[in-house]
């Protein structure tokens, strides 16, 4: 029909516009095939990389994982991947704190640092078995605990986390040489395993470091004693040859608690205001080194630390009577082999524990070095604080009039399978 004509409208052939066979291609190139909508992208908790990205961020405490495990069926699985753990280890490289472990006339107590509801129960810790009233408790390190048993003659080896409990009889040597009981020792993680983190060594090696000495009779001329030291091996079963070196004078014990730097273990010795005796591991030596000579005399009131180079070094608390000060030095050995205490800190107490009262220096004391945390315990009036050397941040830990022994524990304890299941 031409323009302008009126009525029936004839067919009309459209050239370049051929209606499409729904069965076929669109091969224009004029046309575009619909486009599907774009893929959702995945919420970042859906997919399992990021999800353990953010897990390792957690705080190393256990109520974190645990918290995050009971959310789902799958996040327990994440959180429970033995690859994750070892990863979350490495990442914090410092175990957290757990509880303690004291003991008072023989008695033998556990006590939780953990809040409500995910503290500890007493009866998950217990050892508790026949004669053990008469144990000491020479270290704990590494997530182990020695006991010196001096009655049966041997020591023992606990794992509180798994239970697993390893006796472990006196060196032959010791009796050999006339010597009845160890005064002092050590346990230590024997991992060798490249980025190995301690606090988690329930099934890797370990070794045992014992002490003791020996006192020349009293007829004798010789006002020395000597220091006896062996080393035991848990892959071998195997006590070391003895190695010994001479003490200042009769008289001379050893702290029960020693401190590890690099690998070699040190212990004040009591009696004596002037001296360390060390045990270098690798080297197998024992010797005794000089303590800084501006230090005070106190026992209670020194500790060996490591340094801030990562040498050994040496805090102490001095100062007035209502002004004590934690002052801390650092070692250095020249090329001659010449040792020298340089003093590196002095910090005022009050302004460390963010206390307002006055704190006396009498009832303050240094109670321990953590190694496994780089932190210092002290004892200020009736409170136990723990102070981290690093960041120089201190906690409260408790309050507490009783003087007894207590032991703090640390050790990365990931129980999601027992209390989520």
């Amino acid at each position: 029909m031409t323009q302008g004509s009126c009525g029936k409208r004839e067919p009309q052939t459209l050239l370049h516009s051929p209606v499409p066979n729904p069965g076929e291609a669109d091969m224009s190139p004029h046309r575009r095939r619909p486009s599907s909508p774009p893929p959702v992208p995945a919420h970042p908790l859906e997919v399992d990389d990021l999800l353990h990205e953010i897990m390792l961020r957690l705080p190393p405490q256990p109520p974190y994982l645990l918290r995050a495990s009971v959310v789902s069926k799958r996040w327990r699985r994440l959180a429970t991947d033995p690859k994750f753990l070892r990863r979350f280890r490495i990442h914090h490289r410092k175990p957290p704190l757990l509880c303690d472990f004291s003991y008072q006339g023989g008695g033998f107590s556990f006590r939780s640092y953990l809040d409500p509801p995910f503290r500890i129960p007493p009866e998950r810790f217990s050892l508790r078995p026949s004669g053990s009233e008469g144990w000491t408790c020479l270290d704990v390190r590494h997530g182990r605990i020695l006991f010196d048993d001096w009655r049966r003659g041997r020591v023992l080896v606990w794992d509180p986390i798994t239970d697993d409990r390893r006796v472990v009889p006196y060196p032959p040597q010791f009796h050999e040489s006339g010597i009845m009981q160890i005064h002092s020792g050590a346990v230590l993680c024997a991992a060798g395993d490249q980025g190995h983190v301690h606090g988690a060594c329930h099934s890797s090696p370990f070794k045992l470091v014992g002490l003791s000495s020996y006192q020349h009779d009293d007829e004798s001329e010789n006002d020395e004693g000597i220091a006896f030291a062996s080393v035991y091996y848990s892959e071998t079963g195997i006590w070391s040859d003895l190695v010994l070196t001479e003490l200042p004078h009769r008289g001379i014990n050893f702290s029960y608690r020693s401190t590890l730097v690099g690998n070699t273990l040190y212990w004040l010795l009591t009696m004596d205001t002037t001296s360390i005796l060390e045990f270098d591991l690798d080297t197998q030596r024992l010797a005794v080194t000089k303590r800084p000579p501006s230090a005070p005399p106190r026992d209670d009131n020194v500790q060996i630390i490591q340094s801030e180079d990562g040498g050994v070094g040496f805090t102490a608390l001095s100062g007035p009577r209502y002004h004590p000060c934690l002052q801390m030095w650092g070692r250095k050995v020249d090329s001659h082999g010449v040792v020298t205490w340089v003093l590196k800190k002095t910090l005022e107490l009050q302004k460390i524990l963010g206390l307002e009262s006055r704190i006396e220096k009498d009832k303050s004391s240094i109670l321990h070095y953590l190694d496994d945390v780089h932190a210092i315990f002290l004892r200020v009036h009736s409170s136990d604080y723990m102070v981290c050397l690093e960041s120089m941040q201190s906690k409260e830990l408790f309050k507490s009039n009783h003087n007894c022994i207590y032991r703090p524990f640390t050790s990365f304890w990931t129980e999601v399978s027992k209390r989520s299941g």
